[in-house]
């Protein structure tokens, strides 16, 4: 969580399933995925539009070595990057 935010305001990491931070590393927590495709299992995330897959597989990777995953996640700067993403090119 970043300075600007208040522990209320946790950073969404999957849009198309509003799946946020806290739900993501409470599952990484209790069910122990070995693998990150297994976060899926977790509302839904990453099985839409695609766009969060890599900060799930980062999340997930932070989880195996034993850190807080996602703690460093900027709504903001994800929301931008969502905004101009796409799932296939034009």
């Amino acid at each position: 969580m970043t300075e600007d935010q208040t522990p209320c305001e946790d950073p969404i990491v999957c849009f198309c399933y509003r799946v946020s931070r806290a739900k993501v590393a409470a599952f990484l927590r209790k069910k122990k995925p070995v693998v990150a495709s297994q976060i899926s299992e977790c509302d839904g995330a990453g099985t839409g539009c695609g766009w969060c897959r890599r900060l799930l597989e980062d999340m997930h990777a932070s989880h195996q070595a034993g850190g807080d995953p996602g703690q460093d996640l900027n709504q903001e700067a994800n929301e931008a990057a969502r905004r101009t993403w796409r799932s296939e090119p034009s």
